[in-house]
């Protein structure tokens, strides 16, 4: 199944309204949330998209969603992070396993994206895992591929590797297949900024593109909350 290409938020919204892009909040919750507001919603693999005629609202709904927000402009995820990274001055890398280079390449279709984005690895074996990012082979045989350990082991060797200021790894059992124990969807991301290091872990329950896609979008939803704080 291929990958469901999210709206563009210009198809979207019409002269006058306000927008509130959200991500992690399920379309019934934000209506829950929102009850009174005059609003429209489309949801879509990226998030919910919330539409606004009145200031007022998109105001009063900004601060209840605060934590679900990740723009308040009608623009990608991919390039709110751009644009964060550029007026922080900051540099980005990527390590990526399951979504072998999806992650990069959302990110490199921004303009200007070279000014933040230095590279990274696509380390889809064990082999390339050890090899590029000094993952231990002995937490590979003991947690596998897909676990925590493995997923902080290739976040800390990306950042000593390449040396940029943030960065996001990735592994996971994007599908078909997966455990009782490591279910298919079940995804670790790593996520560095300055010296500070987070590890997500997720269960996703699309089809193998979809979870890829959904890993890429976690990465950057979160990568962005840490750089907002």
């Amino acid at each position: 199944m291929g990958i469901v290409i999210p709206i563009p938020c210009e198809e979207k919204t019409t002269e006058g309204e306000y927008i509130l892009r959200t991500f992690e909040i399920t379309e019934e919750e934000v209506k829950e949330r929102l009850k009174g507001f005059e609003c429209r919603t489309f949801t879509s693999l990226s998030g919910v998209d919330i539409l606004f005629r009145n200031e007022k609202d998109w105001k009063e709904a900004k601060e209840i969603l605060k934590e679900y927000v990740y723009t308040e402009k009608p623009e990608s995820i991919e390039e709110t992070l751009g644009r964060v990274l550029k007026e922080r001055g900051f540099t980005l890398s990527t390590a990526e396993s399951c979504t072998a280079g999806m992650l990069s390449s959302r990110i490199v279709n921004v303009p200007g994206s070279s000014e933040y984005f230095i590279g990274g690895f696509v380390v889809y074996s064990n082999d390339l895992k050890v090899k590029y990012l000094c993952v231990n082979e002995e937490t590979l045989k003991k947690y596998g591929a897909v676990s925590w350990q493995t997923c902080l082991e290739m976040t800390v060797g990306l950042k000593s590797n390449l040396g940029t200021d943030c960065g996001v790894a990735i592994t996971g059992i994007a599908g078909p297949g997966g455990t009782l124990k490591k279910p298919q969807g079940l995804t670790y991301i790593g996520i560095f900024v300055k010296d500070k290091i987070t590890v997500i872990k997720r269960v996703f329950k699309g089809s193998r593109n979809e979870n890829r896609f959904l890993s890429t979008q976690t990465a950057m939803f979160y990568l962005l909350r840490l750089l907002k704080r």
